[in-house]
């Protein structure tokens, strides 16, 4: 038991230092020796859990949006006559909450589809397909039920979503330029965390509920 729980520390070490090198040096810029000084193994050890560079970058992909479906698996199935109180303050949190784990995936995302690298672009097809499948259109589904039941102002269920994912998103990307900024607001960062996922509740809140 011992010995399994290190190695899934061992893992998650060469993971986590991979995620580093990668965002600094990009997929192509990538040595898998500088993977294994940052997590203070060998590449002896790297290759034991992982076969090549390729497989430990899906890797950290696939077993992150695999979380991210657990994650999912919360949200759903949304009640019948689900009210907008109560949806699109599940949606953020459930997708602020997601990126606050992992702040570090919009950054990788962001560097490789810039590059045009295959291997992101088919496991965002596959995983955008998967989301799109199991839980937007439901979402989309009960907020044109709103619109129509006028719990809703006549907003585009689709730039909706947009809207809500923007807002969380924005965050973590921008996280770095905003706390060169405003550094006294990153002091607490609990505090902080919860301030802005409320902020972007209300300001959803505010830009659809009929007035």
């Amino acid at each position: 038991m011992v010995r399994a729980k290190g190695r899934e520390n061992t893992r998650e070490r060469i993971k986590s230092a991979a995620v580093e090198v990668f965002i600094e040096k990009g997929y192509d810029g990538t040595r898998m020796q500088e993977i294994a000084t940052r997590a203070g193994a060998n590449k002896a050890m790297i290759h034991y859990y992982f076969r090549s560079k390729s497989d430990l970058f899906q890797a950290i992909l696939r077993e992150t949006f695999e979380e991210m479906f657990q994650e999912m698996r919360q949200v759903r199935p949304l009640p019948k006559d689900i009210d907008p109180k109560e949806l699109f303050p599940r949606l953020i949190h459930f997708h602020f909450g997601f990126l606050r784990r992992h702040p570090e995936l919009p950054k990788l995302l962001a560097r490789e589809i810039h590059t045009g690298n295959p291997l992101v672009q088919n496991i965002l097809t596959e995983v955008m397909t998967k989301v799109r499948k199991d839980l937007l259109a439901d979402i989309l589904a009960a907020i044109r039920k709103m619109v129509q039941t006028q719990k809703l102002r006549p907003v585009d269920p689709l730039h909706t979503i947009w809207n809500v994912v923007s807002l969380s998103l924005f965050f973590f990307i921008a996280k770095p330029v905003l706390q060169i900024g405003w550094p006294e607001a990153f002091q607490q960062e609990e505090a902080l965390f919860k301030k802005r996922e409320k902020a972007i509740v209300d300001f959803i809140l505010y830009g659809l509920l009929p007035r």
